[in-house]
């Protein structure tokens, strides 16, 4: 979640109490929303699947260590779909931007939206119908340029 977001849910809201307990107890709405959410995730995940995942993304590097991106994409003939969020700090907006210019400059066909959001990095998670639309719309128009030949 975005600072914004959890700001106006949580702020500084004590949980069923006035005073601070002074224990290990949940003091604040925030404790018991992150306690629950935390529940949550070790039972519907592996831990080692988590620990596996994020190191793939850890390593993972577009340019291949050179920080450039134009070879990524100078052999691609395809078309591309660029979504960002405008609260997600982990894959910020700018580097979506960045990725699009390539792709522009490449002459490559790109589309680009920024949803807007207040959940942060999670948004691709909650925030789904817009982004379902653009996706089914992307595909949809891939599907019929392929179908009359358009795509090679």
């Amino acid at each position: 979640m975005s600072d914004e977001s959890m700001h106006e849910k949580f702020g500084r809201k004590l949980r069923d109490k006035n005073a601070f307990g002074y224990d290990f107890s949940i003091d604040f709405e925030v404790e018991s929303y992150l306690r629950y959410r935390g529940s949550q995730f070790v039972n519907r995940f592996d831990a080692n699947s988590y620990l596996y995942i994020t190191k793939a993304e850890d390593y993972f590097d577009l340019t291949n260590g050179s920080g450039a991106l134009v070879p990524a994409f100078e052999r691609g003939n395809t078309r591309f779909l660029v979504i960002s969020f405008s609260s997600d700090w982990l894959y910020p907006t700018y580097q979506s931007q960045e990725i699009v210019r390539v792709l522009r400059r490449l002459n490559r066909d790109v589309a680009y939206s920024d949803l807007q959001s207040n959940y942060g990095h999670d948004a691709f998670l909650v925030d789904i119908a817009e982004q379902t639309d653009l996706i089914r719309g992307f595909l949809a128009s891939t599907f019929r340029e392929a179908h009359a030949g358009v795509l090679a």
